[in-house]
């Protein structure tokens, strides 16, 4: 009886570096093993060459998918990629795997006449910053309750877990793990007699960021870096859409949090 092999995986690559800055055994483990398909749709998950900034990229292009990210770090630190070996691949390819499912932020917006603009979805954070040289107030609410009336700042981060690694960090908040059940609001460059710069907060936790003085100390609404016009008033929470990240279990990516910590 002859054996019949099994069928190979459907892969969908992504790549955001020319191919001639990968390594030859990368490329040619992934067309040795894995069946390429050229629709996304089709594939069993899509493989993303480069750093954070580039699956944060086609996270927001293909989440609607429901497919998996496998990451492979073109980058520097890649806290949501794995390390380029064909080691990494050869688990992708077993399903020596680590499966996080990062839960999205989502905001409802509001205009300055308090028209509702849309809702919108982040992977890693959404935030107001200053647009000119004045100083932005940003009055913060907390499940209902105001807690700075204003926060006197450069600006007002709401970050999820998996994005705690990127602005947020820069800014000096919290860093949570991957996959961690809670969000962190953080203040960029907070007046010092507040006292304060970051909080963790738990997932069921409901924010509500509103630029005041709108005409005087304009601001400007990112999410994930892109950013959303005419947006005064924000209400942010998590929302049920999930993105699967898969890291392999020959590397230990938590690891990556602790070294940039310490």
């Amino acid at each position: 009886m002859i054996k019949k092999e099994p069928e190979m995986k459907k892969a969908y690559l992504i790549k955001g570096l020319p191919d001639s800055e990968i390594a030859p055994e990368i490329s040619e483990y992934i067309e040795k093993k894995f069946k390429i398909v050229r629709d996304p749709a089709s594939a069993k998950f899509l493989i993303v060459f480069g750093g954070d900034g580039t699956m944060l990229k086609n996270i927001r292009l293909y989440r609607e998918l429901n497919l998996p990210f496998f990451g492979l770090n073109y980058g520097h630190v890649g806290f949501l990629l794995n390390a380029p070996t064909t080691a990494t691949l050869d688990d992708l390819l077993h399903n020596r795997l680590t499966v996080i499912s990062s839960q999205m932020l989502q905001a409802v917006l509001y205009d300055k006449n308090g028209e509702k603009i849309g809702t919108e979805f982040a992977f890693n954070d959404f935030y107001f910053e200053k647009s000119t040289l004045a100083t932005a107030k940003i009055r913060v609410s907390v499940n209902s309750k105001v807690r700075f009336d204003p926060l006197i700042c450069d600006g007002a981060i709401v970050a999820s877990a998996a994005g705690s690694t990127a602005y947020n960090a820069a800014a000096g908040g919290i860093i949570l793990p991957i996959g961690d059940n809670s969000m962190v609001l953080t203040g960029i460059c907070p007046a010092v007699f507040h006292r304060w710069r970051s909080i963790q907060l738990d997932a069921e936790s409901k924010i509500i960021l509103e630029a005041m003085d709108f005409n005087k100390r304009p601001v400007r609404f990112l999410v994930d870096k892109m950013e959303i016009e005419n947006v005064v008033k924000a209400e942010i929470g998590y929302s049920d859409k999930t993105v699967r990240l898969l890291f392999a279990n020959s590397q230990d990516f938590r690891e990556k949090r602790l070294e940039f910590i310490f």
